[in-house]
């Protein structure tokens, strides 16, 4: 009976690995589309507005930590898209081309547990200006949709670069 229950105990820690396995895949292969979505977004000259909204959940926040806010600042939904069809208006355009994708875990368990981890490469081009930088970003789900992404990158060092 012991051996029983041990193997019962096994299956079943096996089989929800499994699960969150394939969540991260089906989550990553998601991410995947979005960044695709928003690269050809700036490289195609028709295209002029980014649809992206069915990514993310309503309640979607990103957070990002420039220099000065050691606590982050948060970013809606809604200025979060607008931000990258602002980028476009004002002959901006954002390249994200190099990316090392590693499944999150979660904070207590230290399983994986769906999100995503993304160390990324980037090139951002205003007229004849490219700068190049690097970034990391997590990357929650829920019910299949993005609902908070949290980026560090060095935004000061691009703007710098953009005011040489």
């Amino acid at each position: 009976m012991k051996k029983l229950l041990v193997v019962l105990f096994f299956v079943t820690i096996l089989f929800s690995c499994k699960n969150d396995e394939n969540e991260y895949k089906n989550n990553l292969i998601k991410f995947k589309n979005l960044i695709e979505d928003i690269n050809t977004y700036f490289i195609d000259s028709k295209i002029d507005s980014l649809q992206i909204s069915h990514y993310y959940t309503e309640d979607f926040v990103f957070y990002s930590y420039p220099a000065g806010h050691k606590k982050g600042v948060i970013t809606s939904k809604v200025d979060y898209i607008n931000n990258f069809n602002q980028m476009k208006n004002m002959n901006m355009s954002i390249n994200i081309a190099h990316s090392i994708y590693l499944p999150g875990i979660n904070e207590e368990s230290h399983d994986i547990d769906g999100s995503v981890r993304v160390y990324y490469g980037a090139t951002i081009s205003n007229d004849t200006i490219d700068v190049e930088f690097s970034g990391y970003q997590t990357i929650n789900f829920s019910e299949g949709k993005i609902s908070t992404i949290w980026e560090w990158a060095d935004y000061g060092g691009v703007s710098n670069q953009f005011t040489k």
